[in-house]
This record gives C-alpha cells, structure tokens and sequence, in this order.
C-alpha cells in the first residue's frame, strides 16, 4: 500500500516561497520590537541620568556653600578656644552674646529612590552606576558627620548663657570644642572628595537657590537678637 502525500495547491516550489516570506515577516517584526525596546530603554536609561545627576549636583551647590563658610567656622572654633583658655582664677568669662553653628543641609535621595525602585537606574552602565553610587555613600557619611557637629555646636552655644565655668566645665567644653574642629575638617575633607566624584560622574554646575546660614561669621558681640534675623532667613535655634 502507498501512501502519497498531498502536493500543494501551486507546487512545493511556491509553498515555500510563502512559508518563507511568513517567516521573514516574523523575523523583521521581531527584530522592529527589539530596535523599540532597545530605543525604549536607552530614553529611560537617560531620563534616569539625568534625574540622578539634577538630585547630586543639586546638593553638590548645597556643599560648596557650606565649604564656602569653613574660614567662618575655623575662625569661630578658634575665637572660642581663646575664651575657655583665658577663663579666670574665680572662673569667669567674657560671656559671648552669639555662638552660631555650621550650616547642615537635608540629605537628598528621593530620585536616586524612585529610579532604582522603578528598575530604571539598572538600565544605566555598571561603572556609572558604581559612580553615583559611590556620591550617594559619600553624601550619607558627609550628612551624619553635619549631624554629630550640630550636636556639638548646640552644647557650645550654652556659653551664651555662662558667666562663670567651674574646672569640670572648661574641660567638658574644651572636649566638645575638640571634637567640634575634627568634625568640621572631616565635613571639609568629605566634600573634597565629593568635589573628585562630582567631576568623575560628569554632574552640571548648579547654583545653590537656598540661602544658607551665616551664623558663625557674625561677632560674638552681636545681640542674639540681631544675628539670628542676619543669620538666617528662618532663624535660628
């Protein structure tokens, strides 16, 4: 018994010029959708950069401003130290009418957050990636030393209301004063370095729209009153 197969309609020959023109259809609609995503991906691969980069350089502006006050800072830290060395025999001091503080600037990563939470930032290269990484590490550690600082400031600032300071006082202040100047030269150093990623990273120069606050470049002898208002928009502690 033989079994014959069924020839097509046209002929083998014609049969597979169709299946081969469905075939490459397939192939050209597959190859369409894989250009579009890939277009797809770099537009979210770059609205991604860019977000990242506006978020860094933004707070970049915000650290070159505090860099801009390390002289005020310094000077303060110094003029402070002169007062706990020249406290009298009976413990009295030339009690300061202003102190300040430093300026501490909110840590920003709200769209370092976004984008890695919607998978966006994936899409960037790894050594980018690594880059901007690296800044957002470099932001935190600089954010937590400004804190500790302001602790310290604060404690300083009771000179204000001093007019005598016992042995164990000049002591603790100076402790406190000491752990004040280190922390300020590590804010320095730690914005140094962010300088270094700033440029690695290829962020844009941006100008800090905030006003920061120029507490520890007024006079110790301007009334609290007065240097709070000149020191800050929104006042000061």
């Amino acid at each position: 018994m033989q079994i014959h197969l069924p020839k097509p309609l046209h002929g083998w020959r014609v049969f597979a010029g169709e299946v081969g023109v469905i075939v490459l259809g397939v192939l050209i609609a597959l190859a369409a959708q894989q250009v579009a995503e890939e277009i797809h991906q770099r537009s979210e691969a770059r609205s991604a950069r860019e977000s990242i980069q506006n978020e860094l350089a933004t707070y970049m502006s915000r650290a070159e401003s505090r860099r801009a006050m390390r002289d005020c800072v310094a000077r303060r830290l110094d003029e402070i130290q002169a007062l706990l060395d020249g406290v009298g025999e009976d413990g009295s001091i030339k009690t300061p009418k202003w102190v300040g503080r430093p300026q501490i600037w909110t840590l920003l990563t709200v769209r370092w957050d976004a984008e890695s939470h919607s998978g966006r930032a994936a899409l960037l290269p790894a050594t980018e990636l690594a880059d901007f990484g690296t800044m957002y590490d470099w932001m935190r550690n600089t954010y937590d030393s400004m804190l500790v600082e302001q602790g310290d400031w604060a404690r300083l600032r009771t000179l204000e209301h001093m007019h005598k300071l016992s042995p164990e006082m000049v002591f603790e202040l100076n402790n406190v004063l000491q752990d004040a100047r280190y922390r300020a030269w590590r804010v320095n150093g730690q914005i140094n370095e962010l300088r270094g990623l700033a440029k690695q990273a290829n962020l844009p120069t941006l100008t800090n729209q905030i006003q920061g606050t120029r507490a520890a470049c007024l006079p110790m002898t301007m009334p609290r009153e007065q240097a709070a208002r000149l020191s800050n928009p929104s006042g000061e502690p």
